[in-house]
């Protein structure tokens, strides 16, 4: 729809830009090394979708035309992303739908396990539900620090304006 203010520059357009940002800091290692996340391909899914749906929420703040189409474009690519990892990862063409299908769902199911908790920094709530949800079959979690590290990003996401987000710009935490 408003695909002409994101028109392709030399190399990539704003959301990929802004894709390939959020997707560097699903892969920073500290989140398995420090949090315990499963260093797995589905632990790695998880760390996308987080940080795809924390981007997501920051545009939700704006509530504009533009802030909800680059929503969707950068959530277009990350749906068009696990279909090729799927791909990639030789599940069979009849199954891939039904897969990225349950994938994207578990995506949506992020809004109502952290969305009020991360509203209230209600860091104890968050704990629970990232343990719930990232992991329980880690050998040595730390929800409470990954919990933190969500509200943290929350902070810095909101702290950054819209205008440099439309320019493909995306700071997030360093460790």
């Amino acid at each position: 729809m408003f695909s002409f203010l994101f028109k392709k520059s030399k190399s990539e357009t704003i959301p990929q830009q802004l894709y390939g940002s959020l997707m560097a800091q699903a892969r920073e290692p500290f989140l398995y090394a420090e949090f315990g996340v499963p260093d797995t391909v589905m632990g790695r899914f998880d760390m996308l979708a987080l940080h795809i749906y924390l981007f997501a929420r920051r545009l939700r703040k704006v509530d504009s035309e533009v802030s909800i189409a680059l929503s969707q474009d950068v959530f277009d690519l990350f749906v068009a992303d696990v279909e090729r990892a799927l791909r990639e990862l030789g599940i069979g063409d009849t199954t891939v739908p039904k897969r990225k299908k349950k994938m994207v769902r578990s995506f949506y199911g992020q809004i109502e396990d952290f969305d009020e908790a991360l509203a209230n920094e209600d860091v104890n709530t968050l704990s629970e539900r990232a343990h719930q949800r990232y992991l329980s079959e880690a050998e040595r979690p730390d929800a409470s620090a990954l919990a933190k590290y969500m509200v943290e990003t929350v902070k810095t996401l909101d702290d950054q304006s819209f205008e440099n987000m439309l320019k493909g710009q995306v700071e997030l935490l360093e460790r």
